[in-house]
């Protein structure tokens, strides 16, 4: 057996260096290798991992499982150093099933995971446990237990100038497990900027590129590492039920996230993943972010994005979306009082209860005599657009009737989750389907709801323009009360 040794040249970039062997066998065997290090100095971890859950046993538990064998024969990780807070939002887990050495249940109300991932950070740091890291993972991932180990390392080698650090997980799309869908992200006031985005991690080529790509300013919270004391300096994460919570508080609180190859997760694609009234949260939680953490106004941004996304579920003859669209730009313009008293899980509640319910076959069949089409699904796929006579005629919108599409039964398919305007134009009555789950709902174009955004939208605009400013201010001034837990506490305690 020998060894080969690699020219690192082309991934050696200042602070960046890979280190890596090959070897070559002619009839011999390989038993085992290690990547070892020697250290003067470690640092003392001691790390809380909180997961959040709701309804998900099936992945929570097998999860459970896994992290409980794993611990339990761990020779590194124990009791000493680690411990898993599990908070069920649905309260539907047995305590004497879940709660063991390693792993300590609560029952939460559902507050979504901005609420649940509170509590649970919460509960650790006032456990007198002496937790130095806060981990947070999402229920519904796959995990490598080894991560665990690796982040507990990197942390106890840490350079004395790095106890800011935080440490990031990538996330691979479970549905191939070789496509990375995220290493990092940037939030630059406006948009997402997913770094290392459909990279294939089985190409190492790719793999070595990811020394040179931007340092990103938050991490998703299927899997991060943060400093325990975030929450003395910063305040705790803002209740904001679901949605851009894991930004805002990368965007508040990090100093350097360190996303290391190696350090993953398998996880769900979001593409396949669509609730309706998740619109509300991402308008709002948007605004408030970008007031608290002072970033450039971008009034006029936020204006265009009102009447883009209003326009967009009109087209999509999703007009009850439009309605919680035009909610949530209301809700944020009531000011910081109203969102810090605020219940969460009755404004959720109420949110799920606007939007239409998705129906099984069945149900679909019975109450509107439409039925999931396979073939009308494939041509909605590939159906080609008419951008030009879309655009004049605002997709159709604008055209008599007489000029629509005679479809099959009535009705035509659209993709749930990635509706395309095309599938739109020249279509009375659609079916919204989720292919996965089996079950959708049916809607019918309402030209009135045009001319009746549109009128709305001027007006929303103009107070918009003129409200803004102030409200911006107002929840960056009063931050402090927002990113305080026990206060939320106490006001959902005495509701």
């Amino acid at each position: 057996m020998t060894e080969e040794t690699t020219d690192l040249t082309p991934y050696l970039d200042g602070a960046y260096a890979h280190i890596y062997f090959t070897l070559t066998s002619e009839g011999g065997s390989l038993y085992g290798g290690e990547f070892l290090c020697g250290s003067d100095k470690v640092n003392n971890v001691n790390i809380a991992a909180v997961i959040c859950t709701f309804k998900r046993e099936k992945f929570l538990l097998h999860n459970h499982r896994e992290i409980c064998r794993y611990l339990e024969n761990s020779a590194v990780l124990d009791g000493t150093n680690i411990h898993f807070y599990i908070v069920d939002n649905g309260k539907t887990l047995d305590r004497a099933e879940v709660e063991n050495e390693h792993v300590t249940l609560i029952q939460n109300e559902n507050t979504g995971g901005s609420g649940g991932f509170t509590r649970g950070y919460y509960e650790a740091v006032n456990s007198g446990k002496g937790f130095t890291h806060v981990l947070f993972m999402d229920d519904d991932i796959v995990l490598d237990c080894e991560m665990l180990l690796r982040v507990y390392s990197i942390l106890r080698l840490r350079k004395p100038e790095l106890d800011e650090l935080s440490v990031g997980g990538t996330m691979i799309r479970l549905s191939d497990r070789v496509t990375q869908h995220e290493a990092g992200s940037v939030w630059d006031g406006k948009r997402l900027n997913s770094i290392g985005k459909d990279i294939d991690v089985t190409d190492s080529a790719a793999v070595f590129e990811t020394a040179y790509y931007p340092e990103g300013n938050y991490n998703a919270w299927w899997f991060f590492c943060f400093p325990a004391d975030w929450h003395e300096k910063h305040g705790y994460p803002l209740q904001l039920f679901v949605k851009l919570d894991d930004i805002e508080y990368s965007l508040r609180c990090a100093d350097r996230i360190a996303v290391i190859n190696g350090i993953a997760v398998w996880h769900d694609d979001f593409d396949t993943k669509y609730a309706g009234f998740q619109e509300y949260y991402i308008k709002r939680n948007e605004l408030i972010m970008t007031s608290v953490n002072d970033q450039k106004g971008y009034s006029l941004w936020q204006a265009r994005k009102l009447c883009a996304s209003v326009l967009k579920q009109t087209i999509f003859q999703r007009y009850f979306l439009a309605d919680l669209i035009f909610r949530a730009y209301k809700d944020y313009l009531k000011g910081w009082k109203h969102f810090l008293y605020t219940d969460t899980a009755a404004l959720n509640k109420e949110l799920m209860a606007a939007c239409q319910p998705l129906l099984n076959d069945e149900a679909l069949k019975e109450q509107y005599g439409v039925y999931f089409d396979e073939e009308k699904y494939k041509t909605s796929r590939t159906e080609k657009s008419h951008l030009k006579k879309q655009f004049l005629s605002l997709n159709g919108i604008l055209l008599p009737s007489c000029f629509y599409r005679k479809d099959k039964d009535d009705f035509y398919i659209s993709d749930l989750a990635q509706p395309r305007v095309t599938n739109f134009y020249k279509h009375r009555r659609m079916l919204h389907y989720d292919t996965a789950a089996k079950k959708g709902y049916v809607t019918k174009i309402k030209r009135r709801k045009l001319w009746k955004y549109s009128f709305l939208l001027f007006f929303k605009c103009i107070g918009f323009f003129i409200r803004y400013p102030f409200v911006r201010r107002g929840y960056k001034k009063h931050l402090a009360e927002l990113a305080d837990f026990e206060g939320y506490l106490d006001r959902m305690k005495n509701k």
